[in-house]
């Protein structure tokens, strides 16, 4: 579908399909003409459904006709978290709900800059971008499985058929509320997003979800056939594709399709708003750290955060992260209490072999020996695989339990 009424023009085309194995489709999508999205939705009782359909409306509404700034579109994402996590605690039916998040808004043209895009992403769900013959993913999967491939211990080939891939560690509506990884794009004539639930990439790999784009010009049609390449590969899950085609904007650069600068475009703004909104905290402002190859330049909306909960009856559970949703380093905790353990026993021997000294030999003295337990905050970073990756389970961290496929 094409929309001739804004500049630059966009073409689009949108796929859902409940896959070969699920009864229900908990997926949903938005696809028009100023904001596109996809929810994977969670939980039982086709509350995944409900889920998925509150992010999926709530970014409709709020965000039709554009956004005027990236906070704008991160307010809409925290509006349908709230909106997620209160039916979930009003409604026993629905408890435990939860969905992924991705999505793409256009944002109003500021003095010298152009029209640009939005990405805010939470969960699993992927936004991918073709130059050229060049597929790259911009967002980076808030998942067990993406943990492991950051840190070397699997491969992106192996993630795919990871027995816990379908874990996640970020998801809207399990706290009351989340972390928005977000980048800011220009427009480049000829750029193609694509948006997708995990029922794609984890049927189809990447050179052939690019060998699909460019056999299919059509937007539509690109969509549909990916959708359909899920299912000749199994159909395990639920899948959504929307595709969308810049047919207006700067040219694309001469020297190479590389997406590296232009992810890393906007990226001082947003470092900007963080700064600004951390001034003053103890540990500075939360800012990208290098990571994995995956993508780059992704930053963290400046909203309070916390991302520890459970997500029911769906075989997702979104894992467990410190107060301000950073990384929580388990293993550094485990050690941390060891050593308080044993200093604190260390320290009791002493003084009690101490009392028994100073008292003379014919007075009997009972001693209690009192055990306690230094807690020391977790370590906590950000971890960045060339985008940015925010909080994710540390693979020294046993994984959450998995309720089912």
């Amino acid at each position: 579908m094409t929309d001739h009424s804004i500049a630059p023009v966009l073409a689009w085309g949108a796929a859902t399909d409940t896959g070969r194995v699920r009864s229900e489709n908990e997926d949903a999508f938005v696809a028009e003409p100023m904001v596109f999205a996809v929810a994977d939705g969670m939980g039982g009782h086709q509350a995944g459904e409900v889920a998925s359909a509150i992010a999926s409306t709530t970014m409709r509404d709020r965000l039709l006709a554009g956004a005027a700034s990236v906070d704008v579109a991160v307010a809409a994402v925290v509006e349908a978290n709230a909106a997620i996590f209160q039916g979930a605690h009003s409604n026993a039916e629905q408890r435990g709900m939860g969905t992924t998040l991705t999505a793409m808004v256009v944002l109003a043209e500021h003095e010298g800059a152009g029209r640009r895009l939005a990405l805010v992403n939470v969960g699993d769900s992927r936004t991918y971008v073709v130059r050229g013959d060049q597929l790259r993913r911009v967002t980076i999967d808030h998942s067990y499985v993406q943990e492991l491939v950051s840190t070397g211990h699997i491969t992106e080939i192996e993630a795919r058929s990871h027995p816990r891939r379908n874990i996640v560690t970020r998801a809207l509506g399990i706290e009351p509320h989340v972390r928005v990884d977000t980048w800011v794009l220009p427009f480049v004539l000829g750029d193609r997003y694509v948006l997708c639930s995990d029922g794609l990439v984890d049927e189809v790999d990447d050179d052939e979800i690019a060998s699909v784009l460019a056999a299919n010009p059509d937007p539509q049609a690109a969509a549909q056939a990916l959708v359909d390449a899920a299912n000749s590969h199994g159909g395990r899950d639920n899948v959504t594709v929307v595709v969308v085609d810049v047919l207006d904007g700067a040219p694309p650069p001469e020297a190479a399709t590389d997406l590296d600068a232009d992810v890393a475009w906007g990226e001082d703004e947003v470092r900007d708003r963080l700064i600004d909104a951390e001034a003053g905290a103890a540990d500075g402002p939360s800012l990208p750290a290098a990571g994995a190859p995956a993508a780059r330049a992704a930053t963290t909306a400046q909203l309070p955060v916390t991302v520890s909960g459970r997500v029911a009856g769906s075989g997702r559970v979104a894992g467990s992260g410190g107060a301000d949703g950073r990384r929580f380093n388990v293993g550094g905790l485990l050690f941390a209490l060891a050593l308080g353990v044993i200093v604190t026993l260390a320290v009791t021997l002493v003084l009690v072999v101490r009392h028994n000294a100073d008292n003379s030999p014919d007075t009997t003295v009972p001693t209690t020996l009192v055990t306690t337990t230094s807690s020391t905050p977790a370590t906590t970073s950000t971890v960045s695989p060339t985008t940015s990756s925010p909080t994710t389970v540390p693979v020294s961290a046993a994984p959450p339990a998995s309720a089912g496929g």
